[in-house]
């Protein structure tokens, strides 16, 4: 989609700031036919021939352009949280620019840590594409809008190639969605949610966490029983009594850690 953008915004952003790990990491989880990530910008395809583009302008603030009749300021409300930008980094334990990355669509991003589990995050991006051709409209040969919580309430999701107790989970959070059981919200009660995620069959605290995390804006969120977290744990490779209320920070901080190694 060729997109002329009708208004350019710059969002401030607290020293430091490490964008290019934030693209690093959108860009390995990116949704087929609506993402697009690239070593300097983020784009997204926002239906209704709209359209977005984040950038860095400088060391202290994003350019973001948009293209849409929907409202700006519920748009850049959802950039602020995907990308992080109000965050103090002078409130962590060392100096470093992580981020904890969120959400623009957090049912998108929930439905994607479900297909994510126990897998590798190139399976799991297979996975959300298969998904998304399935079950999404499809705008052209390059543009999908990803389905509703509506529309996968009663799907075989399975025929995706996934675990039934997966398939299970995805109908089961849309349910939840869809009668408003689940709201998403920044300022939803955390462990009200934790328990309603829990209850849903397929859903264990690893998921539980990163969906708090991304999704409920959740700083604290902490999977402990991730493979990389654990192993630093063990090795005492990092002081987790350092990062309390922020040890979402941690996690990214040795995600991008673990990153670096591979």
């Amino acid at each position: 989609m060729t997109t002329n953008f009708s208004e350019i915004y710059f969002l401030k952003v607290n020293q430091v700031y490490d964008f290019d790990s934030i693209l690093v990491f959108l860009q390995r989880h990116a949704a087929f036919g609506i993402e697009q990530v690239s070593k300097t910008k983020y784009s997204r395809y926002l239906g209704e021939n709209s359209k977005l583009e984040v950038s860095l302008k400088n060391e202290s603030s994003l350019r973001v352009a948009i293209n849409s009749f929907k409202s700006h300021k519920a748009i850049l409300s959802k950039i602020k949280n995907l990308f992080d930008t109000e965050h103090n980094p002078k409130s962590l334990p060392i100096k470093t620019g992580v981020r904890v990355i969120g959400s623009y669509d957090p049912f998108e991003t929930s439905v994607s840590i479900i297909l994510g589990q126990l897998i590798s995050i190139k399976q799991a991006t297979a996975k959300l594409k298969q998904l998304i051709r399935l079950y999404g409209q499809q705008i052209d040969e390059q543009l999908y809008t990803f389905p509703s919580a509506k529309d996968l309430l009663a799907k075989e999701i399975e025929e995706i190639g996934i675990p039934k107790t997966k398939a299970g989970a995805i109908r089961k959070l849309s349910e939840m969605v869809f009668t408003q059981e689940l709201v998403y919200s920044q300022t939803a009660d955390i462990r009200a949610t934790e328990q309603k995620l829990l209850s849903i069959k397929g859903i264990g605290p690893w998921t539980s966490q990163l969906i708090l995390m991304r999704c409920f804006g959740y700083k604290d969120a902490f999977p402990s029983n991730d493979l990389f977290i654990k192993r630093a744990i063990e090795n005492s490779l990092v002081n987790e009594s350092l990062w309390q209320n922020q040890r979402a920070y941690l996690t990214h901080y040795l995600w991008q850690q673990a990153a670096k190694k591979f």
